[in-house]
């Protein structure tokens, strides 16, 4: 962390080093126990799974299209369950 002092890169170590903490809570550092990812080995598949969840929604942002109807019929009924309760 001395080699710079771009607070981006430092915050990635910083992560890294001690974890993300807790998503939900106050918790600033340790392990997130994600069943999906983990999230500093993961990066580019998360970042590849973001950026295709993006381009959907920049297309088609109501989910109308026949190929997003699974997908915007998984959101609507899930919608009033905890989002984070389905990744942690």
């Amino acid at each position: 962390m001395v080699q710079t002092n771009d607070g981006f890169l430092i915050s990635e170590k910083d992560m890294e080093l001690r974890g993300p903490g807790d998503i939900e809570g106050t918790r600033q550092s340790g392990l997130l126990d994600l069943k999906l990812a983990d999230i500093v080995q993961d990066r580019a598949m998360l970042q590849a799974a973001r950026d295709v969840a993006e381009k959907i929604l920049s297309e088609d942002p109501d989910l109308t299209l026949p190929e997003n109807l699974p997908l915007h019929d998984f959101l609507a009924s899930h919608r009033s369950k905890s989002a984070w309760s389905k990744i942690s």
